[in-house]
């Protein structure tokens, strides 16, 4: 089983999400000189904390700078300890390694074949190369320092624009599937985990920091779950293994989590996607209020700037998910995307379910083939359109037509944003077309207001607008 699927399993089977760090500092050691007295006194406390924490757990993150210290001796009670680990709960060595060729893949060779373990934390500092050698092996796992719990790590990870950790989120989850790679992300900076997540969905999430580091576990928990309630691994040392009662330690903390876990999955519902997708549209600049004129000529208090969703590259995630999301409840044969805001998310929707796509152009070509539509297509097959806005509905009307001289069904239209302004109801008039809105105007309007995005004035003054549009 890779590290993944054992940890899903340990999830289920143990209702948890409570990771225990094997992190030894003996007081029982100190002055200790023997060899063979270190090795037996470090293993005989990992099987006690092992024995009394497997039935509680999700994983096991055993810190390599803990045994090293003790030399050889801790080194080889961090082998014979990590063999004590029940096989269906996965071991994560804490290692933050960071190098390159040849001596990434010897720390890569050490990890997998002399420790044993299923998953290892990493620097990305020195990029994809650092990481590569420990993506080879089949279902192992590279979880990359992201943002970390330390009271001075925004000096460096908050610098630039986007921040640094940021950055690191967006490139390093190319380097690998989210079955290979996952992020530590510590708890005591929610705001920096919700910043992670909105990145990379999909991710799991180390989240080291709750406890005696001062991380706010609710909050990491809003934070960082996904929607589905897992996705975070929240790792606990010192508040297990100095308990005077281990066992008792881990279920209450795992208790305490799932409580806080039921909550934050129900905040998770109220503060919905759409909630998220429509604050992020507002805080890039791609709504604004004041006075604009519209295409058709009107004024509007309103103006709705999808074009700028590409320069956002986790704003344009959240938009792909509702396209895509809306497209699964579809049936058709081809995407396709009306020029010209439309299509970049179109291509990537396209790629993402697998489905072919084309476009009308707005222009039929004086040159070459002199194509109306671009793309492979056969007359006799169905098209769902994909829009940015739908205001009066007269573009995508007209591009449906050009759909349909070529002999496509034209059935639905998927839009981002409903304006509200008759464009639903001129298009089944007009084209017998029904449309698919990720979110309505009023919605927008609505949602803005709830999370005090825009002030009482503004939103009547918007909204007297639409109920007289």
């Amino acid at each position: 089983m890779s590290f993944f699927e054992k940890l899903e399993a340990a999830i289920e089977r143990n209702n948890s999400l409570l990771c225990v760090g094997l992190d030894p500092q003996l007081e029982s050691l100190k002055g200790v000189s023997d060899p063979a007295e270190i090795e037996s006194q470090l293993v005989a406390w990992g099987q006690r904390i092992i024995e009394q924490t497997h039935e509680v757990v999700c994983c096991y993150k055993p810190n390599f700078a803990f045994y090293e210290q003790y030399g050889l001796a801790g080194l080889r009670a961090l082998q014979r300890t990590v063999s004590l680990i029940p096989e269906g709960i996965p071991h994560l060595l804490d290692a933050k390694r960071g190098d390159i060729g040849s001596t990434a893949q010897a720390y890569a060779n050490a990890a997998y074949q002399q420790w044993h373990a299923d998953a290892v934390t990493l620097s990305p500092y020195l990029g994809e190369d650092s990481i590569k050698p420990f993506l080879k092996t089949e279902g192992k796992a590279a979880f990359i320092l992201c943002h970390t719990s330390n009271p001075s790590a925004a000096q460096v990870q908050h610098h630039g624009q986007p921040a640094l950790y940021e950055l690191i989120a967006e490139t390093s989850k190319t380097w690998g599937g989210a079955d290979q790679i996952g992020f530590v992300v510590g708890a005591t900076q929610p705001e920096a985990m919700a910043a992670v997540r909105a990145r990379c969905p999909e991710h799991w999430i180390l989240a080291p920091g709750v406890g005696a580091q001062g991380g706010d576990l609710e909050a990491a928990l809003k934070a960082g779950l996904r929607p589905d309630g897992k996705g975070l691994i929240l790792p606990v040392s010192r508040g297990v293994i100095a308990a005077a009662d281990p066992r008792q330690a881990a279920i209450e903390l795992r208790d305490q989590i799932n409580t806080l876990r039921q909550q934050a999955a129900t905040f998770s519902k109220a503060r919905s996607y759409k909630e998220k997708l429509v604050a992020s549209l507002f805080e890039t600049g791609c709504i604004k209020f004041g006075q604009f004129t519209l295409a058709s000529g009107k004024s509007s208090p309103i103006y709705i700037d999808l074009r700028r969703v590409i320069s956002f590259p986790a704003l344009f995630e959240m938009v792909v998910n509702g396209y895509a999301q809306l497209a699964r409840t579809i049936s058709y044969d081809l995407l396709a995307g009306v020029p010209y805001a439309a299509l970049p998310a179109t291509a990537v929707v396209a790629a993402r379910l697998q489905q072919p796509m084309i476009y009308p152009r707005k222009e039929v070509k004086q040159y070459g083939t002199g194509q109306a539509i671009e793309g492979a297509y056969t007359p006799g097959q169905t098209a769902v359109m994909l829009e940015d806005v739908v205001t009066s509905g007269g573009s995508i009307i007209k591009a449906a037509e050009t759909l349909q001289q070529a002999g496509l069904q034209v059935r639905d239209v998927i839009v981002l944003v409903d304006r509200e302004q008759g464009g639903r109801e001129e298009l089944h008039r007009s084209a017998n077309l029904t449309l698919h809105a990720v979110v309505t105007i009023r919605e927008i309007l609505t949602l803005l207001r709830e999370q005090n995005l825009i002030d009482a004035p503004t939103y009547q003054e918007v909204w007297a607008y639409l109920e007289q549009a």
